[in-house]
């Protein structure tokens, strides 16, 4: 006798809710394995930007440090420079003086008082300033001389990128000064003239000082280096060079701390390092030393609580879950040190 086929007529209930439970098992799994994936990159993509910024923000520091004091031929002869300019103590117009800084002493406070050149800074990051000459480099073909010594007009070449009110020094290796164009056409006609009475901040005289046939010119800028936060509430390093508009250079900075090399007994080595608040003459710093703090742009990257971090001589633990990394570097102005 052939026993009778049985066929299948269903599932029993718990039969489906064990398949269930399964079933969910399986996908949280599948959801955990996803989720940790994802955090995972994340938090490697953020490392790595802010490593890549690190590095581009800290480089750009190092170079306007290294440039800082330059002034061509007359670097190493160690002229005085004869700044004819009006004002020529102000902040922006200070030439004589390559490097100088502002320690954030608090919130909303620094030392020495913030210059209103420095707009919307952040508070409790210090704030580095630089001046140098930049390129190109132009020859001066002819100069009277005039009386009183050097107030005659410069001759050089033409096509040669000036314009009306840059700022220029002259320099024949020897003797340097400081002066603002005030012809209306230098590039075309290549003759500089620099009057009294007209631009800003103007020249306070046309006497250069002496005849500076044979010698250099270049422009003259004054850069400043400090952080604040963007147009998206981010803080980033920006850069404002002489009186035009503060631009970004680096986002994802937070905060900039700067110690200065200084030289006590004129060896031609730092001592010690000061804060920009006890620096009593900035021609004696040989050396900067820079901690930039980098910061994630993404929250809710740290898993294990808000991360701890050594920075500025402080460990700090953050108040958000956010990546932070610090860098520090020490940067000798090599157009002081022997």
């Amino acid at each position: 006798m052939i026993a009778p086929k049985h066929q299948q007529q269903g599932i029993t209930l718990i039969e489906l809710m064990i398949a269930l439970v399964l079933g969910l098992v399986v996908t949280a799994a599948v959801i955990e394995i996803f989720l940790g994936a994802r955090q995972v990159y994340q938090v490697q993509e953020a490392k790595a930007r802010i490593q890549e910024n690190g590095r581009f923000a800290m480089q750009t520091v190092t170079d306007g440090i290294l440039e800082a004091s330059y002034s061509g031929c007359a670097t190493r002869s160690g002229v005085e420079i004869n700044n004819t300019l009006n004002n020529n103590d102000n902040y922006l117009w200070d030439f004589g003086t390559a490097i100088e800084g502002m320690e954030a002493t608090s919130d909303s406070s620094w030392s020495p008082a913030m210059d209103s050149a420095i707009t919307q800074p952040l508070g409790g990051s210090d704030i580095l300033t630089l001046r140098t000459i930049s390129e190109p480099t132009i020859q001066v073909t002819k100069h009277p001389g005039g009386t009183p010594p050097g107030s005659a007009n410069l001759q050089v070449n033409s096509n040669n990128g000036l314009e009306q009110f840059d700022i220029v020094m002259v320099t024949d290796c020897l003797d340097a000064a400081v002066f603002q164009i005030t012809s209306a056409n230098p590039d075309t006609s290549g003759s500089l003239v620099h009057n009294t009475g007209n631009g800003t901040p103007g020249n306070a005289t046309k006497a250069l000082g002496k005849n500076f046939e044979n010698g250099w010119i270049n422009k003259i800028q004054t850069k400043s280096l400090y952080i604040r936060n963007n147009s998206r509430g981010i803080p980033a390093l920006y850069q404002r060079l002489n009186d035009n508009n503060a631009e970004e250079l680096v986002e994802g900075v937070e905060s900039m701390h700067i110690r200065y090399g200084v030289d006590t007994d004129t060896d031609g080595s730092a001592d010690r390092y000061e804060t920009a608040d006890s620096v009593t003459n900035w021609n004696n710093v040989l050396s900067v030393e820079v901690e930039l703090l980098l910061t994630s742009l993404q929250d809710n990257l740290t898993v294990d609580g808000p991360q701890t971090y050594f920075f500025n001589g402080n460990t700090i633990t953050a108040s958000d879950s956010r990546l932070r990394s610090v860098f520090s570097r020490t940067v000798t102005l090599r157009n002081r040190v022997p």
